[in-house]
């Protein structure tokens, strides 16, 4: 399989260009989740739509937030939803070097919140359908845009709503969103995760009670250092491996693109016994983190909460606990393993909880994708690049898109160059997030090429 023909008639790099200039608009669209108001980027998307012959409906799903839905018919096989979140999380401007919803070009990048998470999707997936649309592509199954709201606070108000409310509108055979196609430099190997899995969330909140009293005299009994000893226990241990066939698939395909001990060595982070040896000698705290958090349940805590006055010692103190739950394990395993750090001295009460999502990897439009990225990136004097099929330790999307019945991939590309560019858990969700402007537009043409193969019919 070759790069398809129709890039070059489509003038692909002048749509890239395209593409770039509606990423710049959209960054100026101000989306931090909360508040989100997404309605009026949603309105811009939908006129960006209409302007090129496509007729999207902007669903309000609470006053401010707004989702964009549009369509391109096609025949009868199996519809494919391009999803972008329009959301993104808040950006600190005294913190940045150019302001973060300026959109401006500097160095080669292209600067602003939402730039890799994700309007550069929403940006890419437009201008392809736009494309599609303009030459009268014929297709052999309707192609699907869904730009979604509140996917940075859970999906409630975006894809969870279109859901439950508008099904028949985003249902689909195949999903891509992200988080996937971006390049890594492992080993001095070329790759691309592909997500196939993600983790689920059990977010809980851990709570000490105690008698209240002066501060002056120190007891023992202190809610605060209850919660305290709690969360050092917590942060000190790892809890039980769960490692699934998804996550043992990843780290098998992640080592058989290595040479030397590492290809020997990373399977053995599925040894329960081997993995806490294995992990202390990986040389990328990022990798380590990352391996760590798909092998297992996790839980963090982000938020504390204790007294009110500083000579009073407090009756109650409180902390929320971002739990994830690894692909194969339950909240209700998370639960039973924090209980067993937490003791009778915590309680421990769950706030929402939803399920891991996995994807089957055994699909041909997974073939597909694998073969874009090979082809469009060839690698290196170490190999050929390749995709690998990945488990994120964070939701997306697709743990909505998933209830349909959706075989949904992180598949959102952008080429990265690692000896200049950022690594791209450095750029999510960071200060001064960019992306490179040839990453992008090389990631404009291996999404272009995946709806070509995919969806054009040209037989």
């Amino acid at each position: 399989m070759a790069i398809h023909s129709l890039l070059a008639q489509l003038d692909a790099e002048g749509a890239a260009d395209e593409a770039l200039g509606l990423l710049r608009d959209l960054i100026r669209f101000d989306t931090s989740n909360p508040p989100g108001e997404e309605l009026e980027c949603a309105r811009f998307v939908a006129e960006a739509l209409s302007a090129g012959g496509i007729d999207p409906q902007v669903l309000e799903s609470a006053p401010g937030r707004g989702n964009v839905v549009a369509r391109l018919a096609g025949g009868d096989d199996g519809p494919l939803l391009l999803n972008a979140h329009l959301d993104v999380v808040p950006a600190a401007a005294d913190r940045w070097t150019h302001p973060p919803f300026a959109a401006e070009l500097d160095g080669g990048y292209l600067w602003g919140r939402g730039a890799i998470d994700m309007k550069h999707m929403a940006a890419m997936a437009v201008t392809a359908m736009r494309l599609l649309a303009r030459h009268g592509i014929r297709l052999r199954r309707d192609v699907v845009f869904a730009g979604v709201a509140d996917e940075e606070a859970g999906c409630d108000l975006g894809s969870g709503w279109l859901v439950d409310e508008h099904p028949d509108r985003v249902c689909a055979e195949y999903a891509l969103g992200e988080v996937g196609a971006f390049t890594l430099d492992i080993g001095g190997r070329r790759v691309y995760p592909v997500q196939v899995a993600e983790k689920g969330i059990c977010w809980l909140r851990a709570r000490a009670t105690g008698p209240s009293g002066h501060g002056s005299i120190p007891r023992e009994d202190n809610a605060v250092l209850r919660l305290a000893t709690f969360l050092d226990r917590l942060g000190r241990t790892s809890l039980p491996q769960h490692p699934s066939e998804s996550v043992t698939r990843f780290l098998r395909e992640i080592a058989a693109t290595q040479t030397g001990a590492a290809r020997h060595v990373l399977p053995l982070l599925l040894q329960p016994l081997a993995s806490p040896v294995v992990e202390r000698l990986l040389p990328d705290p990022s990798t380590r983190r990352t391996f760590n958090a798909v092998l297992r349940n996790t839980a963090t805590p982000t938020v504390l909460r204790a007294g009110a006055k500083t000579n009073v010692i407090p009756g109650v103190a409180e902390a929320e606990l971002d739990g994830r739950i690894a692909v194969g394990s339950s909240a209700e395993e998370l639960v039973a393993e924090l209980r067993d750090l937490a003791g009778d001295a915590i309680e421990l009460e769950v706030v929402r909880t939803h399920p891991p999502t996995e994807s089957p990897v055994d699909t041909r439009l997974f073939g597909v994708l694998s073969a874009v990225v090979t082809e469009h990136d060839p690698g290196n004097e170490r190999g050929h690049a390749v995709a690998v099929p990945s488990v994120i330790p964070g939701f997306t999307d697709a743990s909505r898109w998933s209830t349909l019945g959706t075989t949904c991939y992180g598949f959102s590309p952008v080429v990265l160059d690692p000896q200049r560019d950022p690594p791209f858990a450095e750029l999510f969700h960071a200060d001064d997030e960019r992306i490179p402007v040839d990453g992008f537009k090389a990631g404009f043409a291996m999404l272009l090429d995946v709806l070509l193969r995919w969806c054009a019919d040209t037989d």
